[in-house]
Formats: structure tokens, sequence, C-alpha cells
């Protein structure tokens, strides 16, 4: 994935959001400042396993992004590492039903929280590297809402999902 472009279009889309949202729906931010190689492996060895390598080629370039999706934060290094985001989304993972987990074929130890919000019960789950769906990003609210075959596709499916935005904020200004 060539993420400075990638990067570059979620920005765009974001701007244009900004624009349309006449009433202020969503805060904006850019991404943060890229990790360095050395924090990922301080943050590998704190969690015990390898990060996803596609997230982990994200997390060079952008180390986390607040409000990438309406009020889904983007998890970089400190919320990896446990800060209150970390542990606001852990809550929403134990409070996610055990059958609702089963059914998605995975376990709360199976899966690393990425991306949350912490004004409802959205969060996105990567499945770790000894499962077997690892790298998958599975979409959590109260039950499984999607499922994006790797952390790729979840990021520009969060575009999609931006841009989606856009056109439904610019369809309102119609009426």
């Amino acid at each position: 994935m060539n993420w400075p472009e990638e990067i570059a279009i979620l920005v765009f889309v974001k701007e244009e959001l900004a624009k349309v949202d006449k009433k202020g729906w969503w805060s904006y931010h850019f991404p943060e400042v890229a990790a360095s190689r050395t924090r990922l492996s301080e943050l590998e060895k704190d969690l015990g396993c390898s990060l996803d390598p596609q997230y982990a080629s994200f997390l060079l370039y952008a180390d986390g992004w607040q409000g990438f999706y309406q009020t889904v934060d983007l998890f970089g290094c400190n919320e990896l590492s446990g800060n209150k985001k970390m542990q606001q989304a852990l809550e929403l993972l134990r409070a996610t039903e055990d059958g609702a987990l089963e059914q998605a074929g995975i376990t709360r130890e199976d899966v690393i929280p990425i991306a949350a919000t912490s004004c409802d019960k959205d969060i996105f789950l990567l499945a770790k590297p000894h499962t077997s769906i690892a790298g998958t990003v599975l979409w959590f609210a109260g039950e499984e809402i999607d499922r994006f075959e790797n952390f790729d596709e979840f990021f520009l499916a969060m575009v999609d999902y931006n841009r989606e935005e856009v056109f439904s904020l610019r369809g309102a200004d119609d009426h």
C-alpha cells in the first residue's frame, strides 16, 4: 500500500467532509506523526506478539488518527500501549457478548482493539498472528457489523465510509 498517497486521499476526503458538515457533527484531525521502527519494536515486546505487517506499515506513516471515521479513533502506539482510550476499548470488548464473538469465530484473547469510539459501542478488532484469521479486522457494535480481510482493506473501506458521509451531508443540504 502506498501510505503517503492513501493518507493524503483520506485527508482530502476529511477536508471535504468538514466543509459540508454544517452542524459540526464530527471533529476533524490530521493523522498523528509517524511512529519509529524502534517504537514499534518496543510496543511488540510490550504486547508479547508481532503487530500485523500491514498495520505496522501504516503506523510508520501515521501513528494513529483521532476522528478517523466519525467519532472512531484509529489507535497508534500510545493507545496500543494501554492508555485511557485502550482501556475504554477493552471495556467495550469485555461488554461484547460471548455469543457474538463465538459467532464471529474469535475469543477476546484472539484480538487486539485497533480503533474504537468513546461515545458509542463501535470497536474494531485486529485478529492476532496466532489465529486462523490473522490480520482480519472485525467491526463490532454489540454484534459483528463488518469484516475486512486485512488492514489495507479496512483502511480503504473507511475512506469509502467517509466519502459516503460527504455525499450524505451534501444531499442533506439540498433539502
